[in-house]
């Protein structure tokens, strides 16, 4: 214990010596010291960002393009028969699109700090996108014959199109 207090370090000694407080190289010392004046550039550096947040608004409307071509593959490959896999898959591309639009205010907010930031235009191209998924929804929905596009799917009293196929037993 007694090896601990003989080391000991004098701080108050070190304050005074001004030859001690080197500066790193490269560094300006009286660049530091001025007040900045110059609000063209902080204009400018405004310019720029807000440029890169309009930019990063349409990277986030476009983002989900990728994702509504992979649904739209995949509920391509899965075919058109009635069965429960391409079912959901029809219901998964119409449900998704619809929640997405409806949370679309939360995806692109107004921001208090750039009110000059437009919005608009990239939430209403990410509404578009994502009804482009809706639409082939509705394409594949059609295609399986569950959606009800001639009158004798609403009124009972009108006669029925001939089909156009017919399937026969194999003998």
């Amino acid at each position: 214990m007694g090896d601990l207090r003989t080391w000991r370090m004098d701080f108050d000694s070190l304050a005074n010596d001004k030859k001690s407080n080197l500066d790193p190289p490269g560094y300006d010392s009286t660049i530091a010291k001025e007040p900045i004046t110059g609000s063209t550039s902080t204009k400018k550096k405004d310019a720029g960002m807000l440029q890169r947040k309009q930019n990063a608004l349409y990277a986030r409307a476009t983002a989900p393009v990728k994702n509504i071509a992979f649904m739209c593959f995949m509920a391509w490959m899965s075919g058109n028969s009635i069965q429960i896999f391409s079912i959901i898959m029809t219901f998964s591309l119409l449900a998704t699109p619809i929640s997405a639009i409806l949370s679309s205010g939360q995806m692109f907010p107004k921001e208090a700090d750039w009110p000059q930031l437009d919005v608009l235009l990239p939430r209403i191209l990410y509404c578009l996108i994502q009804c482009g998924q809706i639409i082939f929804g509705l394409y594949k929905l059609n295609g399986m014959g569950l959606l009800p596009v001639y009158p004798s799917d609403w009124i009972s009293s009108i006669k029925v199109p001939d089909t156009l196929e017919h399937a026969y037993a194999a003998s």
